[in-house]
């Protein structure tokens, strides 16, 4: 495997691909808990059985994601203009969802706010891998440290308002726990594809990468429940909010909602990063790269003017299911590896 440290940067370590992992998926659907109250909460007490399912997913799919990059010897492990529209898609909902919250915040209009996202996005992604890891393992730890830490604040104070009972609500995209749990790790986990396959690429030692996966998944799935938990406390503010958890940080004390605004905007940074290197890595390698990635930049923000709600409700679960075709694939293209029927994915994996 190739090492990163030619370059002079820091080689990948466990918790720095665990870091990696958590950031590409802690995204603003997920930090503010609307994911978890549409996906799981509406069913009360039967979503844990998704919350369950995820947790094994998140570990279970990395894993495959590590072997087969390590066994192809690169991180390109699905092409094609529908993948790389998948990461454009993730790229622009959070350019969404960063100039809404904020507007919703600090009073900047929508566009300035996505504008600013972007050029940080763009610069951080044209310097490469090395530069996305780093920053990934800065952010992440502030991001994981403060979203649990305050969850698990309101979770303590307001753990006896716990209510299992169905709500109303659920998508009908999504009508139980088994689909919806199918259908968000589906259209989450294309975002993890590009960063984890990079990691095989990267890494010193294949066992760092698998047993940063493992981490990463881990922290996933602590989050999912904790989160999912906290909007059961209060079933109508979950389900009225479009951001839940800033909105129950702001009954707190309003600094605690000021805070949480922050750690929003650290999660949209973190996974408009990654996906838009994940697209970026598929675009051709010549001269005009550069130039394709700005302008690609500048569409996205573009489309992002259309709205963080409208792109959740009618983009994201159409995107988890045609995710869950590649995800299909790449676990047979896994199991053809194991095998030993499989050695270049590239050649069918979209036949």
């Amino acid at each position: 495997m190739k090492s990163d440290t030619r370059s002079g940067q820091k080689p990948l370590t466990v918790f720095r691909v665990a870091f990696l992992y958590f950031g590409v998926l802690m995204g603003a659907g997920f930090a503010s808990g609307k994911e978890m109250w549409q996906f799981f909460g509406v069913f009360g007490f039967k979503g844990l059985f998704g919350l369950l399912m995820i947790a094994f997913l998140f570990v279970a799919l990395g894993l495959v994601i590590v072997h087969i990059g390590n066994a192809l010897s690169t991180g390109d492990l699905i092409i094609g203009i529908i993948a790389a529209a998948f990461l454009f898609m993730a790229y622009f909902a959070m350019l969404a969802a960063g100039g809404a919250l904020i507007e919703a915040q600090f009073g900047v209009p929508r566009v300035a706010g996505s504008t600013v996202l972007m050029f940080l996005v763009v610069l951080t992604t044209v310097k490469g891998f090395g530069t996305v890891s780093a920053r990934q393992g800065k952010v992440v730890p502030i991001l994981l440290a403060a979203t649990l830490s305050m969850a698990l604040i309101i979770l303590f104070r307001e753990f006896g308002s716990i209510e299992g009972k169905p709500a109303a609500g659920a998508s009908p995209l999504a009508p139980n726990w088994i689909i919806a749990a199918v259908v968000f790790v589906s259209y989450n986990m294309m975002g993890a594809i590009p960063i984890l396959g990079s990691c095989t690429v990267y890494a010193e030692d294949l066992r760092i990468v698998k047993r940063g996966a493992a981490l990463g998944g881990s922290f996933l799935g602590t989050c999912a429940l904790i989160l999912y938990l906290v909007t059961l406390t209060d079933p109508i503010l979950s389900s009225e909010s479009d951001l839940p958890m800033l909105a129950f940080a702001q009954l707190l004390v309003p600094a605690a909602g000021a805070l949480y605004s922050v750690v929003l905007l650290i999660s949209v940074f973190g996974t408009a990063t990654s996906c838009f290197y994940g697209y970026c890595t598929k675009l051709p390698k010549n001269d005009r790269k550069t130039r394709m990635v700005w302008a690609s930049a500048l569409a996205g923000l573009a489309v992002s003017m259309m709205g963080f709600s409208n792109i959740v409700a009618f983009i994201y679960p159409l995107q988890g299911y045609m995710s869950f075709v590649f995800l299909t694939l790449m676990i047979w293209n896994f199991v053809r590896i194991k095998s030993g029927k499989r050695q270049f994915i590239e050649e069918d994996a979209l036949s």
